[in-house]
């Protein structure tokens, strides 16, 4: 029963995941702060949204008198991140391949080498590690869009790996 709700669930929770990658690089592309408040509100809907669904589950489960195992409940959340893994990957690829043209880059590197910034990493004493952040840009820049949505999908699947762990305790939960 629970394998159709991964599908669904996990095409919402990729959408909101989306959505943060998608405000956040406009925002930070653009100057906008609006954006970059935005971007912090769908961090927090993003966060609790897989709870929210494996808590309706829970609750659709138990009106038809079932229980699902937590082996049964940690099946659902990974399910339901890979979907997300999925779609999240589908946006960003597209951002990157259609939309973006090295502009997200640029902003950062524009936004990491003016005079103040950089005056304030040496301030800190960290302006051997200013300089590594300027390298790690250079080579994100170098790499294709293919490769960049690589990155973000690996990171998205490692935090899956950890959240389903959670997911499942409230997609199995036993309520009275």
């Amino acid at each position: 029963m629970y394998k159709s709700y991964s599908m669904e669930y996990g095409t919402f929770v990729g959408l909101a995941w989306g959505g943060v990658f998608l405000t956040y690089v406009e925002g930070i592309s653009n100057n906008n702060g609006l954006l970059m408040l935005l971007c912090f509100l769908l961090c927090g809907v993003a966060f609790f949204l897989p709870f929210l669904l494996a808590l309706r589950l829970n609750r659709k489960i138990q009106v038809a008198e079932e229980r699902l195992t937590y082996f049964q409940g940690l099946l659902f959340a990974f399910s339901m991140f890979m979907y997300a893994c999925l779609m999240n990957g589908l946006i960003v690829f597209s951002y990157f391949n259609f939309l973006d043209n090295g502009m997200l880059m640029e902003q950062l590197n524009d936004m990491l080498t003016q005079p103040e910034m950089v005056k304030t990493y040496e301030q800190m004493g960290m302006g051997e590690q200013h300089a590594q952040m300027l390298e790690i840009l250079k080579e994100t820049d170098a790499l294709s869009a293919w490769e960049k949505t690589l990155l973000i999908f690996n990171n998205n699947f490692f935090f899956s790996l950890i959240l389903s762990i959670i997911v499942a305790v409230v997609a199995s939960w036993k309520r009275s």
